[in-house]
């Protein structure tokens, strides 16, 4: 006897709507880890721009205050330990070190936040800086 009948069984819909359905969980999962990779690049470069512009400014020292449109940084008394706070980041710079009869100093600038987790993040940058300065 010769079967007329024709299309996908019962099962096999089922076995094709389960595959389908874990493909998307799948998905979401993928978006969800993607939000979270975009959410940390987009902080790493935002509190790396807030400590780069610290060493910035600890490095106008030694320029002339008379022609500059900005406040210019002394050696000896701008450029030791402090913090700001620019929210969601905190930003603490530390000089732990005085080199070189007291020529050189070491700079660490740390930038805080809070990711969308709950986690504590942070980015730190370290550098030298002279007495001297390229401007003389």
């Amino acid at each position: 006897m010769i079967s007329k009948q024709r299309g996908f069984s019962l099962v096999e819909v089922m076995i094709a709507i389960c595959l389908v359905g874990i493909g998307a969980l799948g998905l979401v999962k993928m978006q969800a880890y993607i939000e979270q990779r975009s959410d940390f690049a987009y902080h790493s470069i935002q509190a790396l721009g807030l400590a780069e512009a610290k060493f910035e400014w600890f490095r106008t020292r030694g320029a002339d205050s008379a022609q500059s449109d900005m406040q210019v940084a002394d050696f000896d008394t701008d450029i030791i330990a402090g913090s700001e706070n620019h929210p969601p980041y905190i930003v603490i710079w530390k000089v732990p070190n005085v080199s070189m009869d007291g020529n050189v100093k070491t700079v660490q600038v740390d930038v805080d936040w809070i990711d969308r987790l709950g986690e504590s993040r942070r980015l730190s940058l370290k550098t030298k800086i002279s007495r001297y300065s390229e401007f003389d």
